[in-house]
């Protein structure tokens, strides 16, 4: 009686079992918020006080927030190739925010393609990473 039992646990507990293997779906290029998460290998810590850096993309136009200004523009893909022209408004903030926009609209500029990991953008100047995003709802 007790081994029956113990069997019948064991294959009702083996028939609920599940994969332990997590899958994420990749998130869509456009209409998804791309928060700047890396850059240069180089994690992006949005101080206290500040707003996160950002892009948008939606029907072909691009907008988000540099660190200290805000973006717009246009973008094109084909296939993993993409292609941004930008323009931002022009004011001074500090240097550490400063760094990071500049970093960020050169990554935009000179991003030839992507590449989307579930959640995770990734923008490349040939083999080279440039910067890595995170989707944010």
């Amino acid at each position: 009686m007790k081994r029956i039992l113990i069997l019948s646990l064991l294959a009702l507990s083996l028939f609920h079992c599940k994969s332990s293997k997590n899958t994420v779906r990749p998130v869509a290029l456009e209409k998804t918020r791309w928060k700047l998460s890396e850059m240069n290998g180089t994690p992006v810590i949005t101080p206290d006080n500040g707003k996160d850096v950002y892009f948008l993309l939606d029907d072909k136009k691009v907008q988000g927030f540099a660190g200290c200004n805000t973006i717009t523009g246009s973008y094109s893909t084909s296939g993993e190739k993409i292609t941004f022209t930008t323009a931002s408004t022009r004011m001074m903030c500090p240097e550490d925010q400063m760094e990071i926009e500049n970093f960020f609209t050169y990554a935009l500029t000179h991003a030839a393609t992507y590449k989307i990991d579930g959640d995770v953008l990734e923008l490349f100047e040939g083999e080279t990473s440039l910067a890595e995003f995170h989707a944010v709802k």
